[in-house]
């Protein structure tokens, strides 16, 4: 049994940091702009910059961020599977980002080279705290000595069926991105509703309600979750928050209401993610048994 094989996400991916430091799970860095200012992230907050990232945000400040080219994804697979070490990369949902697809065509052109490598890249189907789940599932598996083809075949038969739901502050930035209409955004903007979306199993966002004020969204999040609450054994809720604490943990406190045995992950949201939704976003992931 081969069980020399590495686990990557990209910065789609919110996960536990000391998984990171523990290099448990490697994350493919990856950029934004704010302004005319390019930063490279790395899975990590350092010095509070994810904070002065949604306060620029706030002021006005255009965000966007930098696809990982191929040629990074070659030089972060290569260098392990040519030497026999195999590779997991958990992609972020191929109908969010083109990166699921660069890769399976780095994948491609490497064992047209090469030969066949021990190289596999999962569709996560979702986003943030999603992958971050799939990612701790991986992790385990890898620790309790699955070999990587049994790693990937479960991986890829429970992706998509991770529940993920989330509300955000202004649908104006998903507007920005073709993720909804103007006429949507402008009606969320003008009422201050808090526009409620879920990504579903096939990796899409989807609006499903709107909510005045944050408060009623937590609501109608811890709601969403109690109608699935039988979370898959050893799995964690992650809530994620672009720079709203304390809404994430009025969140973490109504799972734990009904659910009071759960492990609740609070992450802030990746700069890379949050450059699309905008800050005051809520979102929350969780595995059903399976």
């Amino acid at each position: 049994m081969n069980n020399s094989y590495k686990i990557f996400v990209d910065t789609g991916c919110d996960i536990d940091p000391e998984l990171i430091k523990g290099e448990y799970v490697t994350v493919i860095p990856g950029s934004y702009t704010v302004g005319s200012t390019l930063t490279k992230y790395d899975g990590l907050d350092d010095g509070g910059n994810l904070t002065k990232f949604y306060d620029r945000q706030r002021n006005g400040d255009v965000t966007q961020t930098i696809a990982i080219t191929k040629e990074v994804f070659e030089n972060t697979f290569s260098r392990l599977v040519r030497h026999g070490i195999g590779v997991i990369y958990i992609a972020l949902s191929s109908r969010l980002s083109n990166q699921y697809y660069s890769a399976q065509e780095v994948k491609m052109e490497m064992e047209a080279k090469y030969g066949t490598l021990p190289l596999y890249i999962v569709d996560s189907r979702s986003a943030t705290g999603g992958i971050g789940i799939l990612a701790e599932i991986a992790i385990a598996n890898k620790m309790s000595g699955y070999p990587i083809s049994t790693n990937v075949e479960t991986l890829n038969s429970i992706a998509g069926t991770v529940k993920s739901w989330f509300y955000v502050n202004d649908l104006d930035y998903l507007r920005r991105n073709g993720k909804t209409s103007a006429s949507k955004s402008f009606i969320g903007t003008l009422l201050g509703v808090k526009p409620v979306l879920e990504i579903t199993p096939q990796g899409e966002l989807h609006q499903i309600g709107k909510k005045l004020g944050a408060k009623k969204a937590c609501e109608m999040l811890q709601d969403l979750y109690v109608e699935n609450k039988k979370t898959a054994q050893n799995c964690p809720v992650y809530i994620t928050h672009s720079d709203d604490y304390q809404s994430a943990l009025t969140l973490k406190n109504m799972v734990l209401e009904v659910s009071p045995r759960t492990i609740v992950k609070i992450k802030t949201l990746s700069p890379v993610v949050g450059a699309h939704t905008g800050p005051g976003v809520i979102t929350i992931h969780h595995l059903p048994e399976y």
